[in-house]
């Protein structure tokens, strides 16, 4: 993920995470958030449409924090509001955006 002795390197894009999907049985083991590559949370948000109290919670390199579950729709809070209604891509895009997001 990181190559500290590259000196003129960009910036590595930092996600912590934590997750629970019943239908696929996938999900994080440990309470808290923990580090990861952001492919994962590009292939969790997807597979949480459906799934009644699913969830996939991240959390970017300067501490902000988001929440995404599907309640007959994508449901997206943090950041101090709560957004319903948003398609799939929408949703990626705006993950991708928080993850990389500099400091």
């Amino acid at each position: 993920m990181l190559s500290p002795a590259d000196i003129g390197r960009d910036a590595v894009p930092f996600l912590k995470m934590r997750f629970d999907n019943s239908r696929t049985g996938g999900g994080s083991t440990n309470p808290g958030r923990a580090l990861t590559h952001p492919r994962l949370l590009h292939q969790e948000i997807p597979q949480l449409e459906g799934v009644v109290g699913g969830f996939a919670e991240w959390e970017n390199r300067v501490g902000d924090v988001w929440r995404v579950e599907w309640d007959q729709g994508w449901e997206l809070i943090g950041g101090g509001e709560e957004r319903r209604g948003l398609s799939l891509d929408d949703l990626l895009s705006f993950a991708d955006t928080t993850v990389r997001l500099a400091p």
